[in-house]
Formats: structure tokens, C-alpha cells, sequence
């Protein structure tokens, strides 16, 4: 390869990769771990100016940006990301939680004064 980028799927770059996948695996569609990744020579590309990789605050997440007679961007995850919010996450729980743990320390609090208070008097 000399300054091209190969478009590979992310099932062969997945960590979750064996030698012998499970039943299990094989129909979550991880693909067995080679000793390489595979190489299309038929593949259309471009010459790179500049490849550029930064770490994303996400863990596990990276960014990627190539440059030349086109651009690219991408944000790469290895596997699946799992560092974030799904579509059915219960916002609403969330803050009655953090609701009620603000009047707990708030409640608290002010029987702790009136008790201070109370052994002041003794």
C-alpha cells in the first residue's frame, strides 16, 4: 500500500475476534481471526496528502482524516460503542433520581442543623 486508504468492514477489525467463534458469535456475524486482514488490489482509490488520527473523548473512539485529491472523515469505534446513551434511555427516572437525592441531602442537612442545634442547648 503506498499512500491509499482500504476500505475494510468493521467485522474484521472487531476485538471480540477468535480463532474459533462460537455458534453464538458466528450468528452475532464476528468472522474467525486470521493471521491478516484481507487486501482487494481491484479496489478504486486515491493518493493520500495527509492522514491524520486524533482520540475522541469517547472511550475507545477515534477520529480519522484523510486529505488529498478528496477529503474523508470518519469516527472510528473498534466495536460496537458502548460509552453511550441508547434511543430508550429513561431521562425522566434519571431526574427523579437526582431529584430526590438533592432533597435527601437537602433534608439532611437541616436535621443535622436542628440536632447541632439541640445538643448546643444541653
Amino acid at each position: 500500500m503506498n499512500d491509499e486508504i482500504l476500505a475494510l468492514g468493521k467485522r474484521f477489525v472487531d476485538p471480540r475476534r477468535t480463532l474459533n467463534p462460537s455458534q453464538a458469535e458466528k450468528e452475532e456475524g464476528i468472522i474467525p481471526l486470521t493471521d491478516s486482514l484481507p487486501v482487494i488490489p481491484q479496489v478504486h482509490s486515491y493518493p493520500l496528502s495527509i492522514l491524520l488520527f486524533a482520540p475522541a473523548k469517547l472511550e475507545s473512539t477515534t477520529h480519522v482524516f484523510a486529505y488529498g485529491v478528496d477529503l474523508f472523515y470518519t469516527r472510528l469505534a473498534p466495536s460496537k460503542t458502548y460509552d453511550s446513551l441508547t434511543d430508550d434511555f429513561n431521562y425522566a427516572l434519571l431526574l427523579i433520581t437526582i431529584v430526590a437525592l438533592v432533597a435527601a441531602i437537602y433534608i439532611t442537612w437541616i436535621l443535622s442543623k436542628k440536632k447541632e442545634l439541640s445538643e448546643k442547648w444541653r
